[in-house]
């Protein structure tokens, strides 16, 4: 008996390092390694939209070190990973609504940062991945793992970051899942 529960601990404990956290069957490894450092998966947070609580798409973020306070991360002078994995199909229009509801404050700032993003965006399908990669001085964003496009300025970074965990987050469920205060 003991032996088959050490199998099963084991058989757990190696499931988990393998395949990471898992939110609404979604699955984020527990780290990514970027220019030879390890970041760790901060938290998972879920996107639902609408009164109806549609799920659009899980997200996790990852840092050097863990960290739950938004203004902490968004100072953090090392990269950060944003991973979003849609879970249904979502047009580039409706894609871009959320960018012009998101930036409503700083329209006028980071008008052409803006309009740069929108132009980047998909018409995501259910499975995509896009991942946002924010370095001090830029920002690099991929869709299904490959590079689509590099956006410059460190206040331009924070400020997009401040979108998913700042004061008016889509959802605050979707930022404290990120902060990992949730799940």
């Amino acid at each position: 008996m003991k032996t088959h529960k050490l199998l099963l601990t084991t058989l757990f404990m190696f499931t988990h390092w393998i395949y990471g956290a898992t939110i609404e069957e979604m699955v984020f490894p527990d780290h990514q390694t970027l220019n030879g450092e390890n970041l760790k998966l901060n938290g998972l947070g879920l996107r639902k939209a609408t009164v109806f609580k549609v799920k659009v798409y899980a997200a996790g973020l990852y840092l050097l070190e863990p960290q739950h306070e938004s203004h902490k991360v968004i100072q953090l002078k090392n990269p950060k990973i944003l991973v979003m994995k849609f879970m249904r199909e979502v047009s580039q229009e409706k894609i871009n609504d959320a960018w012009d509801k998101a930036f409503e404050e700083k329209a006028a700032q980071f008008a052409e940062e803006i309009k740069q993003l929108k132009k980047l965006m998909p018409n995501a399908k259910e499975s995509d991945t896009l991942e946002y990669i924010f370095w001090d001085d830029k920002t690099e964003f991929k869709i299904n793992q490959t590079l689509k496009g590099t956006m410059v300025g460190g206040a331009w970074g924070k400020a997009l970051l401040n979108t998913w965990i700042g004061s008016h987050p889509p959802t605050e469920e979707l930022k404290d899942g990120l902060l990992g205060l949730k799940h």
